[in-house]
């Protein structure tokens, strides 16, 4: 059963970005890329905020169409696993202070 922490998290998510998984996938990234600004696919952010590839993908796409996410050159062909990696600046800062700012 979900904490009443997260639910009240994904309620406020919803508010904000229009979707209830956002704030959880910016988090997952944020804690994932915090000791350098390594790239991190779908399934990685998806394990992290114990959702699933399917809920964390579409907020991965919006992110990148934003700006703040960037992806990366496969290593072995087109099948292989496509790497993001945060483009910092101030819209980055700006939604990762808004999830810290999040309960939970």
């Amino acid at each position: 059963m979900q904490s009443e922490a997260a639910d009240d998290r994904r309620s406020l998510s919803a508010a904000i970005f229009g979707n209830r998984a956002a704030a959880d996938v910016i988090r997952a990234i944020v804690d994932l890329t915090q000791a350098g600004n390594q790239g991190v696919t779908t399934r990685m952010v998806a394990r992290h905020a114990g959702l699933g590839d399917s809920i964390v993908r579409p907020v991965m796409l919006r992110l990148q169409s934003a700006g703040t996410l960037a992806t990366q050159p496969r290593d072995h062909g087109s099948r292989s696993a496509l790497h993001y990696e945060v483009q910092p600046g101030d819209l980055w800062d700006a939604l990762r202070r808004v999830t810290e700012a999040l309960p939970g």
